[in-house]
Order: structure tokens, then C-alpha cells, then sequence
């Protein structure tokens, strides 16, 4: 289902619900019904990318706890499992930023058994392909690269071009971090050519749309670990200009970090994941936080382009988090 036309029915589903009651109401069915709490969930995975943990995670919480009643109560259909296996997976998702491992995992692995039991062709490679990725930032690249192997194998031949060339991106930063480089260019040159030409629009579950800015984020990922310096750098200048959202953009400062103190810019290096650092600190993102705890401790101990990050990393031990 387009997600317009998906957020549109919700909309309507929900104004129906709160209609007279001598007034027939649009949530009379059980479809109707799963459409109406699948709704808040596309919701609250864009709002994710500005609020911090601590203000979303209670709503996402009981979001869960409410779908997970009605589905199993009340609506154990495909549709009412496929609602449960999104928001489990955005459940998963915060506890990442939270640095949750535990939760994570337990939820990724509910969201991909709630997929399986949906049905739906696109949600459980999704899910699938979700989890394994968390694996290899997780430091389990080779688990992470049977999941995603798993994940290309239930996409469909037919899927979209976009969403496969996602997952060939998730492949090349796997590939990257067990170093096998010739799998991880052939993923990047597969995902440049699957989303070259006319633009798709995001088809659920993804909600945001695959271009060549995402691409170019993943590409300067790989290509860092991969050594090759040059390109990464200039990946991340394509892909610069769209990282708008403060997270996401905190990810992506510490990423290049770690490339431009290879190239010997240390000084810059440290500056990106100062910014970081403070992004980190101000929306309660243990996920960004720990990975510039990570830069730093790649640096050398006594490295004097390092001193405001050093400053600024103890501070998270003295100081609240504003």
C-alpha cells in the first residue's frame, strides 16, 4: 500500500472512531481497526529522529503494549501482525539509541516473527535485513551478513528497485567490516544501479525514500572501512547536504571522523565528534555517544587535537544532560 493513501485511511479510520454513536463508525471492521493503530506508528518513526529517548520511548512503550493486546485479543489477522511487527521494530530501534543491545535484539526478533506471521512479501526481509544490520554495528558482521543474506533471499524478484537497492547498501558496510572488498564494491555498484533514473516512492515498510544521498551515506561508510580514504570522503560530501535531521546527522559527523583522522586530519576528526558528542548528549542518544566514546579511544591517548573532546567527554560524567 502507497503510505499517502496508508496515513490517509488512518486519518480518516480515526476520525470515524471518535464519530457520533448513532452515526455508524468507520472503524466497524477488523481491517479498519488495524489500520487505525498502525497509523500512530508511521508517526512516531518520524518524530524519532528529533525527540530524545527519554520523551519518546514511555509512548512508544505503551503504543506497543496496546497494539500487542489488540492483535493478539482481537485481531489476529495478517494486517493487525503486520502492525504489531512495525512497531515492535521501532520499539528495537529505540533501544538501539538507548544502547539497549538486550531489548534490541528481543525486539528485532519479535518484529521478524510478527512479519512471518503478517505475510506481507515486503516486512519480513524488512525486518529481517533490520536486524541483521544492527548485528554488524553491534560488532557481528558475519552473523549480521547471514541475516541479510536471509534477507535478500525473501525479497522477492519483483520488489522494489529502492528496496533492494537498501539492502545491497546494508550488504556493502557488512562485506566492508569483515573486509572482503570485492563483495562490498559489487554491492555498492549493484545499489548505485538499481537507483539510478526515475526516483520510487518509498513503498511500506519504509517510510522514508532510498536516494542517492542515503546511498552515498552507506558508500562513505564502507569505503572508510574499506581504506579507501579519498572516496569515502567524497561520499560524505554527497550525502552532506540531506543529513538534516539531528541523529541521523550525529551518525554520520562520527562515521567521517573516524575516515578523516586516517587521513591524518585529526584535528577535523575531533571537531565532527565534538559536534557529535553534543547532538548525542542533547537527545539522549547513547547509540551516538558511544560511538564517539569509540573514535576516541582509536585516537592516541595523548593526542593534543583532542583536548576539547576530552573536556567535552567528561563533562557527560559532571554535568546533566541539558
Amino acid at each position: 500500500m502507497n503510505r499517502k493513501s496508508f496515513l490517509k485511511t488512518a486519518v480518516v479510520a480515526g476520525i470515524g472512531a471518535l464519530a457520533p454513536v448513532d452515526v455508524p463508525a468507520v472503524v466497524s471492521t477488523s481491517e479498519n481497526l488495524a489500520t487505525t493503530i498502525a497509523g500512530p506508528t508511521a508517526h512516531y518513526r518520524r518524530l524519532e529522529q528529533f525527540l530524545s529517548c527519554a520523551e519518546l520511548a514511555p509512548v512508544i512503550d505503551a503504543h506497543y503494549q496496546l497494539v500487542s493486546r489488540l492483535v493478539h485479543g482481537r485481531l489476529r489477522s495478517a494486517s493487525g501482525f503486520a502492525a504489531l511487527s512495525e512497531v515492535a521494530g521501532l520499539a528495537a530501534w529505540l533501544a538501539v539509541d538507548r544502547g539497549d543491545a538486550a531489548a534490541a535484539r528481543r525486539h528485532y526478533i519479535e518484529a521478524v516473527r510478527f512479519a512471518d506471521r503478517s505475510g506481507h512479501p515486503l516486512l519480513a526481509p524488512y525486518m529481517i535485513a533490520s536486524l541483521g544490520h544492527f548485528a554488524v554495528e553491534s560488532g557481528d558482521p558475519r552473523q549480521g551478513l547471514l541475516l541479510l543474506d536471509r534477507a535478500a533471499a525473501q525479497l522477492e524478484r519483483g520488489a522494489p528497485r529502492t528496496a533492494r537497492a537498501w539492502l545491497s547498501s546494508l550488504h556493502a558496510v557488512a562485506y566492508a567490516a569483515v573486509h572482503d572488498r570485492p563483495s562490498a564494491l559489487a554491492a555498492m555498484r549493484r545499489a548505485e544501479k538499481l537507483i539510478s533514473g526515475r526516483q520510487e516512492e518509498p513503498r511500506w515498510p519504509w517510510v522514508f525514500a532510498f536516494d542517492v544521498p542515503k546511498l552515498a551515506r552507506y558508500q562513505s561508510v564502507a569505503l572508510g572501512q574499506l581504506g579507501e580514504l579519498r572516496a569515502a570522503r567524497a561520499a560524505f560530501d554527497v550525502a552532506a547536504p540531506a543529513l538534516r535531521t539531528p541523529k541521523p546527522r550525529a551518525l554520520a559527523l562520527v562515521d567521517h571522523a573516524f575516515t578523516l583522522a586516517l587521513s591524518g586530519q585529526i584535528g577535523q576528526a575531533c571537531a565532527l565528534a565534538t559536534e557529535a558528542l553534543d547532538i548525542g548528549r542533547r537527545y539522549d542518544s547513547e547509540r551516538v555517544i558511544t560511538r564517539v566514546r569509540a573514535f576516541r579511544a582509536s585516537l592516541p591517548a595523548s593526542a593534543s587535537e583532542a583536548e576539547a573532546l576530552d573536556t567535552a567527554l567528561v563533562d557527560l560524567y559532571e554535568r546533566e544532560t541539558p
